[in-house]
């Protein structure tokens, strides 16, 4: 039993990391991760659901889901050149999926994390922007870090 109590703590121990060295590491990166791109938007795009989003630094996190699971899917982030005069400024982005002809109907859940840095307004720490993906009500906050 003591074995087993100290066997118990010291697997404890070593899981765990400290505050310091989470904060150093960047988001875990699947093979999904894309770069975001200026460009053209309203482009043509296989149907896809978007479940949720959330910013962590310069990457956007999105949850997304589409029908498919026989054949290896793309998906590109395009973020349109031209911005509102509001402040903070809006942006507009497209996130494009291409199933490339794929015909399964299973239902696929991922998630893509997209470096978003090159949608900023300005690449200055601090220069915060809107972004409206795939005219989602809510738009999304992000602030160049």
């Amino acid at each position: 039993m003591k074995y087993l109590f100290l066997l118990s703590i010291a697997l404890f121990t070593l899981g765990c990391k400290t505050a310091k060295e989470s904060a150093n590491q960047t988001p875990e990166i699947s093979r999904l991760k894309i770069t975001a791109t200026l460009g053209e938007i309203n482009v043509p795009s296989d149907p896809i659901t978007l479940l949720n989003t959330r910013v962590e630094g310069n990457y956007l996190f999105i949850d997304i889901s589409y029908t498919g699971g026989c054949e290896e899917h793309t998906f590109s982030v395009v973020g349109s050149e031209m911005i509102s005069k509001s402040l903070p400024p809006i942006r507009s982005v497209q996130l494009i999926h291409s199933a490339k002809g794929d015909q399964c109907k299973k239902i696929v859940e991922e998630t893509l994390v997209v470096d978003i840095s090159k949608l900023a307004y300005k690449q200055e720490h601090g220069s915060t922007i809107f972004l409206l993906v795939n005219d989602l009500k809510n738009r999304i906050e992000y602030t160049y870090q």
